[in-house]
């Protein structure tokens, strides 16, 4: 094939890549996204903290109380994500026996500040 009979079929047709700001890209069910923690939930339990492989989740104080399971428990820490940081395995989640810490079907974003928190 000549290179002018493929620059004309290539002017003629579609292409191939999406156009992302005017189309977004669909999220895959089975996505991994930006971590998410719903407070009400959450009843300190550490789990997440003592699974993270990259060790981004801090317990902090947060004291309240909270109903699990119908029995009122005192909290006493809550969890804190370095965002930036975290490698998104999913096992936070897995380990939440409330399902307090979930992975979003968003995407993280970016930053440089690796500081940047989500409690």
């Amino acid at each position: 094939m000549s290179v002018l009979s493929e620059m004309i079929k290539n002017l003629l047709s579609r292409p191939v890549t999406i156009l992302y700001p005017l189309e977004q890209v669909p999220i895959p069910v089975t996505f991994r996204g930006r971590v998410a923690i719903t407070d009400e939930k959450c009843i300190g339990c550490s789990k997440c903290s003592l699974v993270c492989p990259a060790q981004v989740i801090t317990m902090i104080d947060g004291p309240r109380e909270v109903e699990f399971k119908g029995k009122n428990l005192a909290r006493k820490k809550r969890p804190q994500v370095k965002l930036y940081q975290c490698i998104r395995c999913g096992l936070c989640e897995r380990h939440c026996p409330t399902g307090a810490i979930h992975l979003e079907q968003v995407h993280g974003g970016t930053g440089t500040d690796r500081e940047v928190v989500v409690t």
